[in-house]
């Protein structure tokens, strides 16, 4: 029998009536789901949140460092490298251990000089040598003066010689010669008187008539007439001949006296080239007699230098240079008992413990907020001001090493301050309860060298000098310094840097999580100004919201992955970016 009503409702009615009763019971399990949710998300202890507020902020760096000296006395080898292409100079045969206390001319380091020994007995029979061939060319330079003075005495003697034989000729034989000449001349032309008139006579006497005197007497008589005129005219002849040889006997010693003149040039241009040859010789081998000395006293020096003792009071620090810090370098500087030492190698310092800094390093991000104290060169830096001390420091390589030395010891008065560098807060860790106040004094201008596990990071070093002391500070240790800056805002947005998600490759913009009545929420903002603890928020975020101190609790695997956190799942994200997360994390930037 049927139901009452059933024929009333019909086909349609009842579909409606199930239509109605599936849409309610959707309706009841959508609202029990978002309850269940928001009340799940409410209730989940470990997510963290804070409140959006207008606070103050001021932007500080906080990095860590080790503490140095700000005034140090360097122990360095100054003994010379063995040759050219080999830059070690000798090995370490004793060095004191680290961080001993030492007194002003203790010993240091030891040297092994055993070599420089062997050189030094060779140098010594290259000395005496020298010295022998120095002593004969002195002597050989004596000889030489004294046969050049008898060279010109003797040309000088040949020259007087011609000039008295001149003299001779012309005031004595040549007159002697004259004189008898014409003594003969007068006694023939007597004898031709006479016999003229003797032949006169005779010729009378034997004509007819007189007959005193023969014929042949007369003839006899006229025959000695004309040997007499032969007589004279022979004299004559002679007096002709003499005045031929007069002219000749004086060109004869004119031409010797002239050659005397020259064999007297020719002989003081030969002294004058003996002498310089003697003396060029006598030169050069005083000089070889002074460089082998030199050399001799060079090695000496560099055995005195094998002994290196303490320059003041202080604590032995072992010298490590930046790069052998980071494992980088082509030469690794080890300071050991039969280690390899170069020439100019830092082996240690002696620090002056009461005037420390730390020295640091600032991410390229932060390095233009970053201020060191100002200098400004006064006269006193001026190298023309300096010119009175000695001359010309640049023109040679120990007047360069006094200048810089002379500028090193007066660093404090060849530059005038004209600001102070920022303030900083200096913790050592060997002592934690202490606070220093600490100035920056010095920022690098390039970049640091860094180890090949950051070498996509810039740094750039900072030294912060520490205002005061407190008794046990060392070098070496570990601090932590925080630079307040210049930038300062009061009344901002801030929230705390662990709500924040992203890189600085991002720039200015990234992703917070905010609590919403339907759960967590991601959300992009634009960061300002930021410090060690929160960071200024420009667009994103209102007061009072709720951003997620810790969001990473929130995040899934593909978020994760796609923020580098972890590798994504296959085919759900983008890889995951392979970076050094220490390297980045040192110096990171706060905004």
């Amino acid at each position: 029998m049927p139901r009452p009503g059933a024929k009333g409702l019909g086909r349609l009615g009842f579909v409606s009536l199930v239509l109605a009763g599936t849409l309610a019971v959707a309706a009841v399990v959508l609202v029990a789901t978002g309850v269940v949710r928001l009340w799940g998300s409410s209730q989940r202890t470990d997510i963290v949140t804070h409140a959006v507020a207008y606070e103050s902020i001021e932007v500080t760096i906080t990095e860590r460092g080790s503490l140095e000296s700000a005034e140090n006395s360097d122990v360095v080898c100054r003994v010379k490298a063995r040759s050219a292409s080999n830059t070690v100079s000798t090995t370490i045969r004793w060095v004191i251990e680290d961080g001993t206390q030492v007194k002003k001319g203790e010993r240091l380091v030891q040297l092994d000089d055993s070599g420089l020994g062997e050189q030094l007995k060779t140098q010594k029979i290259a000395v005496d040598q020298a010295r022998a061939l120095l002593i004969q060319a002195d002597e050989n330079y004596k000889i030489v003066k004294i046969q050049n003075d008898s060279d010109k005495a003797t040309a000088l003697l040949a020259k007087n010689l011609a000039l008295i034989d001149l003299v001779k000729y012309e005031d004595g034989e040549y007159v002697q010669t004259r004189q008898e000449i014409k003594g003969r001349m007068e006694m023939a032309r007597s004898d031709l008187t006479m016999w003229q008139e003797r032949a006169a006579w005779s010729d009378r006497m034997s004509k007819p008539g007189l007959r005193f005197v023969t014929t042949a007497q007369a003839q006899a008589d006229e025959a000695r007439l004309k040997s007499a005129e032969i007589a004279v005219k022979k004299i004559d002849k002679e007096l002709d001949v003499l005045v031929l040889a007069r002219k000749r006997s004086t060109m004869e010693f004119k031409g010797k006296i002239a050659e005397a003149d020259q064999a007297i040039k020719r002989v003081e241009s030969q002294a004058t080239a003996k002498l310089e040859t003697a003396d060029a010789e006598r030169s050069a081998k005083r000089s070889i007699y002074e460089q082998e000395k030199t050399r001799f006293s060079d090695i000496e020096d560099e055995i005195r230098k094998c002994l290196i003792v303490a320059p003041q009071d202080g604590l032995v620090v072992y010298f490590v240079p930046e790069q052998s810090r980071f494992g980088s370098g082509s030469q690794q500087s080890i300071v050991a008992q039969g280690e390899p030492v170069r020439e100019g190698q830092k082996l240690m310092r002696i620090p002056n413990l009461n005037k420390m800094v730390v020295a640091t390093r600032i991410h390229e991000a932060m390095i233009s907020r970053v201020r060191g104290e100002r200098l400004k060169r006064n006269s006193f830096g001026d190298q023309a001001t300096l010119g009175w001390l000695f001359a010309d420091p640049m023109s040679n390589a120990l007047g360069q090493l006094y200048y810089e030395g002379l500028r090193e010891e007066n660093k404090s008065i060849e530059f005038d301050k004209v600001s102070d560098g920022q303030p900083a807060v200096i913790r050592v860790e060997a002592f934690p309860t202490e606070a220093l106040p600490g100035e920056v004094k010095t920022v690098a201008t390039v970049a640091s060298q860094q180890d090949w596990m950051s070498a996509d990071v810039k740094v750039y070093q900072a030294m912060i000098a520490i205002k005061g002391s407190i008794p046990g500070l060392k070098p070496g240790m570990t601090a932590e310094v925080t630079i307040h800056t210049d930038s300062h805002r009061e009344r901002v947005l801030t929230i705390p840097l662990q709500a924040i998600l992203g890189s600085v490759d991002m720039g200015s913009k990234r992703r917070v999580y905010v609590m919403t009545p339907e759960g967590p929420r991601p959300r992009d903002v634009t960061i300002g100004l930021s410090n060690d603890v929160k960071a200024e928020v420009l667009e994103g975020l209102a007061e009072g919201d709720q951003v997620i101190r810790n969001p990473r609790a929130v995040l899934t695997d593909r978020e994760k992955a796609a923020l580098g956190e972890m590798k994504a799942p296959p085919g759900k994200g983008p890889p995951v970016k392979e970076k050094a997360a220490k390297a980045k994390g040192k110096g990171k930037p706060k905004e």
